[in-house]
């Protein structure tokens, strides 16, 4: 039988973490004493560790780091009451296996337990160990949807390595504060971060801002490759990066050098390449705009950003955000926001993601008059909203944009059997949507859809 311990402030609060491990399959022991459990563990360490991230006795890292130094590593999940995006990377990155809401329990901790007890032991191994205190603010990348939970696990398992890192997701859901994240949580966060837009660029102007001019003429400076040595190079909308600079890059990632353009000397050069794009990559390699060999030696490590539309439950604490900062910057008095303004705020489709919903809430604290945040002062959404036929509460922009926006999740994901997914999750909906247009009659529902009664309750049980 495997040996659980769980960490907690109180043995109430264990026991109900304790709810989620079968108590015929672990044998499990309740600590209050974080010392005394690390001292046990010296001696004859357990096969797992749970541990609740707002422990008073002793800070959540140096449990994690001592830990760490236990001969038979012990794989360790954290179980958070309060998640942020602060407590996730650093958890993972100091060698958690997991990182879970509390509100997840029992089934999450079951799984994870399960997951990390298997045969190969199911640790994550993370390289290095920043001090205490270096985590990166990360302003604008706020969430704590199950999606954006995972992103901030896997920036803490992955920050410290060198890998290269392919960010995709629509403009404005928060790509370069993904990098920033990876860069200011490694240890190369005392290094330059460049970043570069390749789309705001000429092939030529790019050619000559990554790499450098080696031809006659005006004494020019240092390229961005230069600059970025020690540290991290962003790339942003790579997929706007043109053939033979996509080589150069090639040979950075592989070599570690670069010639300059017009220029046969070679330039060593030690920097983290992180890329990001809003396009379909997959396209661009199809129409041969893309090299197919810099894309797999890109997307080693690979993170898709989700739309604001997918992650609604992030809409109020991101607004509030949003509000603070903005009347903090513009002197102003504001004391919260009503009810009514969330729910419109969480109806809105967003197609400008979240940074859309940043400048949304500058222009409604520029133009509020009460100090509390109204539907009214969000008006403009409403008359945008009517120019977005195909926005709605949630909806992609047209159907072929929602189905290639879940191909290109999945995709990223390395999923298998994307087809039989996507399509019976279109299925579900228009199952939905029909009985919603009948007043829940799932005999004429089903005659609209053209399919037998037991196959639309099938599709409605989905849900």
């Amino acid at each position: 039988m495997k040996r659980v311990w769980v960490l907690d402030r109180s043995e109430s609060q264990a026991k109900e973490v304790l709810a989620g491990l079968p108590s015929l399959m672990y044998d499990s022991v309740v600590w209050v004493d974080a010392a005394g459990m690390l001292d046990a563990a010296q001696a004859d360490p357990p096969d797992l560790i749970v541990v609740e991230h707002g422990i008073d006795v002793m800070p959540l890292v140096d449990v994690l780091r001592a830990i760490k130094r236990l001969d038979n590593r012990v794989p360790l999940i954290v179980v958070a009451e309060h998640t942020s995006s602060q407590g996730a990377i650093e958890s993972m990155r100091e060698g958690a296996y997991d990182y879970l809401p509390r509100e997840t329990l029992p089934g999450g901790l079951e799984d994870a337990a399960r997951r990390a007890l298997s045969n190969d032991g199911g640790m994550i191994q993370t390289i290095g160990s920043p001090g205490p205190g270096d985590v990166a603010e990360l302003g604008n990348m706020i969430g704590k949807t199950p999606e954006m939970i995972e992103i901030h696990k896997l920036i803490g398992q992955v920050a410290d390595t060198d890998a290269p890192v392919l960010i995709q997701g629509e403009s404005g859901t928060g790509k370069e504060l993904v990098a920033r994240a990876l860069h200011y949580n490694s240890s190369r966060r005392d290094a330059p971060f460049v970043a570069v837009n390749c789309s705001a660029l000429s092939p030529q102007s790019l050619e000559i801002d990554l790499f450098g001019w080696g031809g006659e003429g005006k004494e020019r400076g240092p390229s961005r490759t230069e600059l970025a040595d020690g540290g991290t190079i962003f790339i942003d909308e790579i997929d706007a990066m043109e053939l033979e600079n996509q080589g150069r890059l090639l040979t950075v990632l592989e070599d570690g050098y670069f010639e300059r353009p017009r220029s046969r000397r070679r330039i060593r050069t030690d920097v983290r390449v992180i890329a990001a794009t809003s396009a379909s990559i997959v396209g661009c390699m199809k129409s041969g705009e893309f090299r197919v060999d810099l894309f797999y030696r890109l997307k080693v490590v690979s993170v898709f950003m989700p739309p604001l539309r997918d992650r609604r439950d992030d809409i109020p604490c991101l607004a509030e955000h949003f509000l603070n900062r903005a009347a903090a910057k513009m002197r102003r008095s504001i004391d919260g926001i009503s009810p009514a303004a969330v729910e419109l705020l969480q109806e809105y489709p967003w197609p400008g993601n979240v940074r859309e919903l940043e400048q949304a809430t500058q222009r409604a604290v520029a133009l509020n008059r009460t100090g509390v945040m109204m539907p009214e002062d969000f008006e403009t959404l409403r008359d945008e909203q009517e120019s977005w036929p195909g926005l709605r509460l949630g909806q992609a922009s047209g159907l072929e944009n929602a189905v290639r926006y879940e191909f290109e999740k999945r995709l990223a994901a390395q999923e298998r059997d994307i087809s039989r997914i996507v399509v019976s999750d279109v299925e579900r909906v228009l199952a939905d949507a029909a009985v919603a247009a009948v007043d829940g009659n799932q005999v004429k529902a089903a005659r609209l859809l053209g399919i037998s009664r037991n196959t639309l309750r099938k599709r409605v049980e989905k849900a």
